[in-house]
């Protein structure tokens, strides 16, 4: 999320302000380093449940809203970073040109299969509580890594991640600023790639068991929006 003027900004600027960024985002990766206004941020608390208990933490999931130009900073390190992998079949949530409702459609799909030839389904569903929050940094960057992800890129949002600071806005009140030392920033451009690459072995290590559905010799048995398995 960005101001509306900032982003107008960049979408009718002359190509002579796309020069200049070109090069400023290439010093950023050279030296491995960001300017604060990359690193400072602000949480907005959004309420799940209006009628649930508005003093529950859990009932608020948080969106991080930062300046346009860090926007467009991300699509440009998002070229950079993705990688398309087997395990990245099963991912339905937080996927381009994807979404829960097909991700339903196979699991009724699937489950009819087996009904229809009276034979039993078991489903297992596992909820990741704040699961955007819960991204051990130093982990997914060894996955990056992994995929052969230059090192340089994976240094920077090394910086980024472990160097942002953010504020909580209820209101018209900002808190004091504060360090994250864990999680995707929740609305970020790279978040939702990040996130898929952070669980993608976990996927493909439950297809590769081989246990669960199979319709003609294709293992069907975890579906991710995020996690619904069958069993």
């Amino acid at each position: 999320m960005c101001a509306t003027g900032d982003t107008e900004a960049y979408i009718y600027g002359p190509p002579r302000l796309f020069a200049h960024l070109g090069i400023l985002f290439t010093w950023f990766i050279r030296h491995t380093h960001l300017p604060g206004k990359f690193l400072q941020s602000i949480l907005i608390p959004l309420v799940k449940n209006k009628g649930g208990d508005l003093s529950d933490v859990d009932n608020y999931r948080a969106i991080m809203v930062a300046n346009a130009i860090t926007k467009v900073y991300e699509f440009v390190l998002l070229d950079q970073v993705m990688i398309a992998a087997p395990g990245d079949e099963y991912q339905f949530g937080f996927k381009a040109e994807h979404s829960t409702g097909i991700c339903t459609s196979v699991m009724k799909h699937t489950i009819h299969y087996y009904t229809d030839r009276c034979s039993h389904t078991f489903c297992a569903f596992i909820d990741f509580s704040k699961a955007f929050d819960r991204v051990n940094f130093l982990k997914l960057f060894h996955k990056l890594l992994d995929d052969g992800v230059a090192v340089e890129i994976v240094r920077l949002l090394s910086f980024w991640y472990s160097h942002q600071e953010v504020r909580v806005r209820w209101q018209s009140t900002l808190s004091a600023s504060f360090g994250i030392q864990n999680g995707t920033r929740q609305g970020g451009i790279l978040s939702l790639y990040l996130f898929t690459r952070y669980i993608r072995d976990l996927l493909q290590q439950i297809v590769h068991c081989r246990v669960g559905c199979n319709i003609g010799g294709y293992m069907l048995n975890v579906f991710n929006w995020l996690m619904l398995t069958i069993l």
